[in-house]
């Protein structure tokens, strides 16, 4: 009798056994490139990126079939993704050229008055989506002292090619790339 017990109690035991599964952290910036600031340049700094409250979670969304955004459990941003866009946003437009300098608000001031401009983003979709993709989608504006001078919305998508999260991460740091390009022809269109 004790033995059939012994025995259940053992098979309940490992029947309330999980397998673990690892934790994923992931950042969207590289970092910064090692440059020389060229205090000449136009300024461009970031002010403030807003996300929606969905957003505002440490785990990755990710967008389902039918529409329904859904939480990952094991894959994880390193960052609040506001700070994360942002960083990554300005290692971006520094790395990809030098005519125009971006800074963090908080970081840096501007020189003057005539060449500094200022940036704030509104973050509506950031994540992997079922149909291979990613989305970066909102509005940015461009203001010059408290002019604005520009005002545009972009919904951003690129396939992925490879599976799994990381390449969804990189892909979206594409896409922060790609709205930083687009920031950067904004910017030195404007007087």
């Amino acid at each position: 009798m004790n033995k059939v017990i012994l025995s259940l109690c053992l098979l309940m035991l490992a029947g309330c056994q999980s397998t673990s599964q690892s934790v994923n952290v992931f950042q969207l910036s590289k970092g910064p490139q090692p440059t020389q600031v060229d205090f000449s340049a136009k300024q461009l700094l970031i002010k403030r990126i807003a996300v929606v409250d969905y957003l505002k979670q440490s785990s990755i969304v990710f967008e389902q079939e039918s529409g329904e955004l859904v939480t990952t459990r094991y894959q994880l941003w390193a960052e609040p993704i506001d700070k994360g866009i942002s960083r990554s946003l300005i290692n971006d437009i520094n790395s990809s050229q030098d005519s125009i300098r971006a800074d963090d608000h908080h970081f840096s001031r501007c020189r003057s008055a005539s060449d500094c401009y200022t940036a704030e983003l509104y973050v509506e979709k950031f994540y992997p989506s079922y149909d291979s993709s990613v989305t970066f989608a909102g509005k940015y504006k461009l203001y010059l002292g408290d002019k604005l001078m520009a005002q545009h919305d972009f919904n951003l998508r690129k396939t992925l090619n490879e599976d799994g999260y990381a390449h969804a991460v990189e892909s979206l740091n594409a896409l922060i790339a790609q709205l930083g390009n687009t920031m950067l022809e904004q910017v030195s269109q404007l007087p």
